[in-house]
């Protein structure tokens, strides 16, 4: 089994973490364990600084996410929202999500019209991130936090399908 990431980056455990002290942290684990340290090493030694330096990206990239950092804490729960039993979405943000792709396929030559809905799915993507520390404290409301970390994948991957569009139209 890997090292919890929030050890082997030495922060507590939580969703909300000070992103300066991570990278901090990251860069000084890295300077540590870079293979270019390990260049007059054994083959072994290399290949464990290249496992070690993996583990740490890894990590990094997990807890620097807030969307990643929330599945992770999940995980470390038990719970993995990738799992059948999670994938029920209620029907309103279905009926949001379906409206916002039927705007992107509407928009897709309209840099406007796109930027707008980009701005308007982020704000309500800040709205949902607002409630998970909330979730997370005590660990008393992980059903709320698996249902805002499954939506928060969903609008992730509309936002993505719109800055695409956007990078087609310049």
């Amino acid at each position: 089994m890997s090292l919890n990431f929030f050890t082997l980056l030495q922060l507590p455990e939580a969703f909300v973490i000070d992103l300066e002290k991570l990278d901090q942290n990251y860069q000084s684990i890295q300077k540590e364990i870079h293979p270019d340290r390990f260049a007059s090493f054994d083959d072994e030694a290399k290949l464990e600084s290249i496992k070690k330096t993996a583990q740490v990206n890894d990590a990094y990239q997990t807890l620097k996410s807030p969307i990643r950092r929330a599945e992770y804490l999940l995980q470390l729960n038990g719970i993995d929202i990738h799992d059948e039993k999670y994938t029920a979405v209620p029907q309103d943000f279905l009926m949001q999500q379906m409206e916002w792709r039927e705007e992107l396929e509407a928009e897709k030559q309209n840099k406007v019209a796109l930027e707008k809905l980009v701005h308007d799915i982020q704000k309500n993507k800040n709205e949902m991130m607002s409630q998970l520390p909330t979730f997370f404290d005590n660990k008393n409301n992980l059903n709320d936090a698996i249902k805002v970390t499954r939506e928060l994948n969903f609008i992730e991957k509309i936002e993505q399908h719109i800055n695409d569009a956007l990078i087609e139209i310049v």
